[in-house]
């Protein structure tokens, strides 16, 4: 059992890796579906009534849509290294249990 849940660890912490630096690397920036350039200003269309709780349309550069993009993967990189260092720790206390016991 303990073993399962370590290896579902590993497995979930790789994967949160990989997907996050993934993110990262292929992430292009766009503006209503065209790609968008280092300089490029995206500006918001109205499409209708602003609601209540919901954001006011605003312009954005392409910076500030590349960062709304790779935030997303930089948090998936932290969760699986988060979830990497949990299993190392539980590994090691694990490993230390089954050689006191011997």
């Amino acid at each position: 059992m303990g073993a399962v849940i370590l290896l579902v660890l590993l497995a979930a912490g790789v994967g949160l890796v990989l997907s996050g630096v993934g993110k990262l690397q292929t992430e292009v920036p766009t503006c209503y579906g065209r790609p968008m350039v280092p300089g490029d200003v995206c500006k918001a269309r109205a499409t209708g009534p602003v609601t209540d709780g919901m954001p006011v349309p605003s312009d954005t550069t392409y910076q500030e849509q590349l960062d709304a993009l790779t935030s997303g993967g930089w948090t998936s990189v932290g969760l699986g290294l988060v979830l990497l260092a949990l299993c190392v720790v539980i590994g090691i206390a694990w490993a230390a249990g089954a050689a006191r016991t011997w």
